[in-house]
Formats: structure tokens, C-alpha cells, sequence
């Protein structure tokens, strides 16, 4: 019996060059993944590196397990050292407590080894994990092994290997105090926004896990990244003389400062105009956005309300508020199959605000209809970012392959 080595890991760029080093370094011996990070925050931002985590563990033939997500241990193991700086006293309490973990894992496998792919960072102390790993051996009667692979070009073929097999690169260590210490992005959305905004994490693992389901059943995919200029609702509210009215608010809306009071100047159509702020309500016999085709540059913050409500808005004081703001965000395009494909089906990656969009299972059932038609290049399916506010990931398509995506995955479920 092969004798087992336990590798404890943390994300998929750390994890394809160390694993493929240590394989060539052990070739008799079998190798074990072990997914335990309870410190990646948001639960959205731990299922996207455990998804790619997957992929890259079938691709290399290797056995992964996923832990726990006990965020709650996790929190108190490192209360009171929120304020740490990276690879600090928080850092190495973090690593005690996952490696730990993986010993007690490694121990019911009767593995003999346990290693982590964190040795792989750049951003962390090899001294620091190695002193985790090490306290650990006497207690479990498992060694330790800490390769250094970042020596001798390591660190740039990790990065250039994460770039060709398109993985998924975070921009920040994973815990929530990482992310503040380190600046990124920490808007808590208080609006009624629910499924996958454009360029959210949402929509990158929707892709993702698309990508994951073809690359499953052998299918080829290619992505296309592609920046755009999002729009982000914060919050937003309408009351009619003081009373709150259901409300979509659509796209490209512009914040409000304060709150705006007035009454409705002129109705133009179903268009409601207020006489101040610019705000505008629709009337609509459904509470749902409309869709903008193209960004036509007008930002007026506007509203959709039932048509019912029309003479009570027509004759009420009106209060609104808005919160949104314009931001450089990225997003992907993934082509399952062949470009040159005979015909072209796309899937909206994103989804209104109010969550209408195309379902994971509706784009696994498509894969496994069309299969043999993909595998043969007389259909490739194209899932487009930022794609129901302006069609961006179209035109990144279009603009990049010169051509045109035929139909929709609801015209050929419904055709």
C-alpha cells in the first residue's frame, strides 16, 4: 500500500504548480486534497476557490475533500487580533487552526505526510507555517513536509500556469480582516437586490461552475475577460404620503443626495416626472425593470410601480431615496465549445435585480442535450457577463471573434 500524503489546501493558483511539483517529488506515493478554509470570507468568495479547487484537482487526477466551514471557530480563535498586519499573530493563529485540522484529517486517512499549498504564497512566511506544521508531528506521529517551490522561478511558472489554464486569481489573502486591512471592496448591499449582479462574485461563480460541468464531460471551454463600467445599487425606497410602495429601481439610476420631496409634475405615457430631482416612476402592470439594450447615457433615478397606484402617485406627496454608484468592474465571457461553431447559443450569466435570470440547472441539461453537437463544433455555447444591462459580454464577443451570437438558451428551449 502506497503511503499518503495530506495536502492541505487553500486556493487553486497556489495549488496546480505545487501539486504537480510534489507528485514528481513523490511518485510512490498517493496524494489527498483537503479543502479547509473557514477564514475565506464571503461564503460567495469560498465557493468560488473551492470550485476551481475542483477542477484543478480532476485535472490532475487527485481525491479532494472539502472541510467544514466553521466560520464561527474560526472568528473566535482570532478575536482580538483583527488589527494584525499580514503574516502577523493572526496569521499564524489561522494556521495553527487549519493545519491542525488537516492533522486530525491526515490521522483518520492513516496518512503518513501532511503539506500545505500555502507554502506556495508569496504572501505568506514559510517560517511561520513550518512552525504550525512542526508543533503538530509529536502529537498526531505524522511528518510535516514544507518544500520551498517558490525558489528557482516557482512563484512566476505558478502565476504563468494560473494564467493558461484561466484560474480564477484573487486579489486579496481571503479573510474578512485581510480584505479591510488590504482595501478591498466592503459595500453591504441594503436594497432588495437578490441573484448575480455583473461583475459580482455571484456571476463569476455562476461562470465558473459552468465551466467546471463542461470541463466535466470533456468539453473544451475558453474564457474572454473583458473590463466594463458597472452600475451598483446601494439602497433605494419610494413613499406616497408617507407610506412605502413596492418598487423596482431600474439601472444606471443616479443617487439621490439626501431625500428628495415633491410631487408629480407632468406624466408623459405610463412615465410619471416628479417636479424635483429628476426622479421618474414608470407604471407598470408588473413591478419588474426594463431592460436597457444599450446605456444611452441618461442616469434620471427612476422607479417602477404598479399602474394601480397611479392616482394615489398622481395626487400624493412623493419621498425617494437612492444609493448607487459607477465602478471599473471585469467580468468574463466563457465559450463551451468551438468559436467557429456552426450556431452560437448564449446564456446570460447575470440576472435582474429581482433575481429573473437563467438557471445553473437549465445550462446543465442544455450541455447535456447539445452534447455531441459541441463536441463536433455545430453548436458552441456562449456565456456572456454583464450581459441583460447593455449586452456587454456580446459585444466583447463580437468585437474579439467578429461574430454575432445567433439565439438565446430560452429561444432554443422554446423552439
Amino acid at each position: 500500500m502506497k503511503e499518503k500524503i495530506l495536502v492541505h489546501i487553500c486556493c487553486a493558483p497556489d495549488l496546480l504548480y505545487f501539486l504537480k511539483r510534489l507528485k514528481e517529488d513523490n511518485p510512490d506515493k498517493e496524494i489527498i486534497g483537503f479543502f479547509y478554509d473557514p477564514n475565506i470570507h464571503p461564503k460567495e468568495e469560498y465557493d468560488l476557490r473551492l470550485i476551481e479547487t475542483k477542477r484543478i484537482c480532476k485535472l490532475l487526477g487527485i481525491d479532494l475533500i472539502e472541510g467544514e466551514y466553521d466560520v464561527e471557530n474560526w472568528l473566535e480563535a482570532v478575536k482580538g487580533l483583527e488589527e494584525e498586519p499580514e503574516r502577523g499573530k493572526r496569521c499564524q493563529v489561522c494556521f495553527d487552526l487549519r493545519l491542525k485540522r488537516s492533522f486530525e484529517k491526515a490521522k483518520e486517512l492513516n496518512c503518513k505526510y501532511v503539506t500545505t499549498t500555502l507554502l506556495m504564497s508569496p504572501k505568506k512566511d514559510i517560517n511561520q507555517l513550518k512552525f504550525s506544521g512542526e508543533n503538530l508531528e509529536s502529537e498526531y506521529d505524522i511528518k510535516f513536509i514544507a518544500p520551498d517551490y517558490r525558489k528557482g522561478g516557482g512563484t512566476q511558472e505558478m502565476f504563468r500556469l494560473a494564467k493558461d489554464y484561466e484560474i480564477y486569481m484573487q486579489d486579496y489573502c481571503g479573510c474578512i480582516y485581510g480584505m479591510i486591512n488590504q482595501g478591498k471592496d466592503m459595500v453591504v448591499y441594503t436594497s432588495r437586490i437578490k441573484g448575480r449582479k455583473p461583475g459580482s462574485r455571484e456571476e463569476f461563480l455562476f461562470i465558473k461552475r459552468i465551466k467546471f460541468l463542461a470541463e466535466s464531460r470533456e468539453l473544451t471551454t475558453k474564457e474572454i475577460p473583458f473590463p466594463f463600467l458597472g452600475w451598483i445599487l446601494l439602497s433605494g425606497s419610494l413613499y406616497v404620503n408617507d407610506e412605502p410602495v413596492e418598487s423596482v429601481i431600474e439601472p444606471y439610476s443616479m443617487s439621490i443626495k439626501g431625500i428628495v420631496r415633491g410631487k408629480v409634475e407632468r406624466k408623459i405615457g405610463n412615465v410619471l416626472h416628479l417636479n424635483r430631482g429628476f426622479v421618474k416612476i414608470k407604471l407598470k402592470e408588473k413591478v419588474v425593470e426594463d431592460i436597457p439594450v444599450t446605456f444611452n447615457g441618461l442616469i434620471n433615478p427612476t422607479f417602477v410601480v404598479h399602474s394601480s397606484l397611479e392616482r394615489k402617485l398622481m395626487e400624493g406627496k412623493i419621498k425617494a431615496t437612492l444609493q448607487s454608484r459607477f465602478e471599473e468592474m471585469k467580468s468574463i465571457v466563457l465559450i463551451i465549445g468551438s468559436e467557429n461553431a456552426e450556431y452560437l447559443i448564449g446564456v446570460p450569466a447575470d440576472t435582474t435585480s429581482t433575481g429573473e435570470g437563467v438557471k445553473l440547472e437549465e445550462v446543465d441539461d442544455l450541455i447535456k442535450l447539445y452534447h455531441e453537437d459541441i463536441y463536433k463544433g455545430r453548436l458552441a455555447v456562449v456565456v456572456v457577463g454583464a450581459e441583460i444591462n447593455g449586452k456587454f459580454g456580446s459585444k466583447v464577443f463580437e468585437s474579439i471573434t467578429g461574430r454575432k451570437i445567433d439565439g438565446t438558451i430560452k429561444s432554443l428551449v422554446n423552439g
